[in-house]
């Protein structure tokens, strides 16, 4: 976890080519990049050679349900919910209109449809992570799959993580990456007690993943180097904090902490 105070907030127009430009600066490789990749498959993101590691990064860029696409879906269960008697067509009304509150099951149909479109990265990310250790013959790679929030404020940042953890264990017992990183740079957190921004690194790693150790010293450094020299050179700020957290409870803790800086307030004007 990496802060800093900056005298004008950074933004980070296309953050998959800043992310894409720290892998290389850390010693990996774009995939796309290399003369091996010589399949017309769909390959991951990044390979690292020593360890032997693959990573796909998926970007989440927009609220669920705040798109023109997602009213079908929306229209489709406000039905169900009228028809269910959940709510009444004028309290959804007031709830689209005035942002009344739902109530708590129609809130729980939104966070499992939410979900779904966590679930369909992963699956995606998984599949690429196993053709490019088919394409570069490294089976025994570890698989890592970066999750970047970049504007998607639907889910709190321990809402996410629960989400992520859920699927792993419902979905991914047995899978081809080992750990799934969540990461926030642009959409930075403040806390009450402090003025500063935070950025988030939080590795959630599945539980049947062999050799965990070499897996998390990696992960571990790969985060720092990231959060304490590479971010702060983009950025030209100083670092003025930071916190490495080792167990889910604390970290859980430390979340609770935080609060999104608004969306308008990161992402006002920045198309």
């Amino acid at each position: 976890m990496e802060n800093d105070q900056p005298s004008e907030r950074p933004y980070f127009k296309d953050i998959e080519g800043l992310f894409s430009e720290f892998i290389e600066f850390y010693g990996g490789f774009i995939v796309e990049k290399l003369k091996e990749n010589n399949t017309l498959e769909l390959n991951a993101d990044f390979l690292f050679k020593s360890p032997a590691m693959v990573g796909e990064l998926k970007t989440f860029c927009k609220d669920i349900f705040s798109e023109p696409e997602d009213i079908p879906r929306l229209e489709e269960l406000s039905r169900n919910w009228i028809k269910k008697g959940l709510l009444t067509e004028s309290e959804y009304i007031e709830h689209i209109l005035l942002g009344k509150e739902l109530p708590s099951l129609c809130i729980w149909d939104l966070i499992k449809k939410a979900s779904k479109t966590v679930e369909r990265a992963i699956q995606k990310a998984n599949k690429q992570i196993s053709q490019t250790k088919k394409t570069f013959s490294q089976h025994k790679a570890k698989g890592l799959i970066f999750l970047i929030n970049d504007g998607n404020y639907f889910f709190s940042n321990e809402g996410f993580l629960a989400v992520i953890s859920n699927i792993i264990g419902r979905k991914f017992k047995q899978a081809e990456f080992d750990v799934i990183i969540y990461l926030t740079i642009n959409q930075a957190t403040r806390k009450d007690d402090s003025e500063l921004d935070y950025n988030l690194w939080v590795p959630i790693y599945r539980e049947e993943s062999p050799n965990p150790d070499e897996l998390q010293k990696f992960v571990n450094d790969l985060g720092k180097k990231f959060l304490t020299i590479f971010l702060p050179n983009k950025t030209g700020e100083e670092l003025k904090d930071y916190q490495q957290i080792c167990s889910a409870e604390d970290t859980i803790q430390e979340l609770k902490k935080h609060s999104f800086i608004p969306k308008n307030v990161i992402f006002k004007n920045k198309g």
